[in-house]
C-alpha cells in the first residue's frame, strides 16, 4: 500500500499529474481543486490511496489528509467510485460534503455529475453520522459566500480563506482574504 508520496512534479494535467520520487514517475489522480497548489517543477507530497481494478493499479492522491479520508468514505458507499469521489471533492471542501451529508441536502448532493437523488440518498444514509472533520466556523462558510458573490470562484475563496483565523467575523475574513 503507498499511503504517501513526496517528489517532484513533472507534468501536470488535470485530473492527472506525474510525480518524480527518486527517478520513479508515478501517475497520480487528484480533485481539480488541489491543482492549484500543484505547479510543475515544484516539490510537493501527497496522501495518497491505491487501487487496485481489473489488473491496472490507480493512485490517487490529496493535498490533505481530510480530503483522503473522504475519499475513502465516499467509495464505501456501494455505487460511487473514484470518479465520483474526487468529482465531489474537486466541487466541495471535505467539511461541506460532510455537512450536506448531515443535513441531508440531496440537491447539493445530486449537482456533482453522475449522482441522482437515489445515489445522494444512499450516500446520505451510509454516511451520516460516521464522519468526523474539523468544522469551520460559521463565519468561514458564510464568508466564502460572500467572496463568491463578489466575482471570486469557490476555490479562489477557499485559498484566500486558508491560514486566517476562523473564530473571527465575517466582515474581518472577507476584508483579510481580500488583501491576499
Amino acid at each position: 500500500m503507498i499511503g504517501w508520496l513526496q517528489g517532484t512534479v513533472l507534468d501536470r494535467t488535470p485530473p492527472f499529474l506525474l510525480l518524480n520520487v527518486s527517478g520513479v514517475g508515478f501517475v497520480i489522480q487528484s480533485p481539480l481543486s488541489a491543482f492549484q497548489h500543484i505547479h510543475e517543477g515544484k516539490e510537493i507530497a501527497l496522501y495518497t490511496k491505491l487501487l487496485i481494478k481489473d489488473e491496472e493499479v490507480f493512485i490517487y492522491g490529496f493535498i490533505h489528509k481530510n480530503e483522503l479520508k473522504m475519499f475513502e468514505d465516499l467509495i464505501s458507499v456501494s455505487g460511487v467510485g473514484p470518479k465520483s469521489a474526487l468529482n465531489f471533492l474537486s466541487r466541495f471542501s471535505p467539511q461541506e460534503i460532510g455537512r450536506a451529508i448531515d443535513d441531508e441536502n440531496l440537491d447539493l448532493l445530486s449537482t456533482v455529475p453522475k449522482i441522482g437523488k437515489k445515489l445522494a440518498s444512499k450516500i446520505v444514509l451510509e454516511l451520516k453520522g460516521k464522519l468526523t472533520f474539523e468544522e469551520k466556523s460559521q463565519a468561514y462558510n458564510k464568508a466564502i459566500h460572500a467572496l463568491c458573490s463578489l466575482g471570486l470562484t469557490r476555490t479562489e475563496a477557499i485559498s484566500r480563506l486558508e491560514g486566517l483565523p476562523t473564530d473571527i467575523d465575517v466582515e474581518e475574513l472577507v476584508r483579510r482574504a481580500l488583501r491576499k
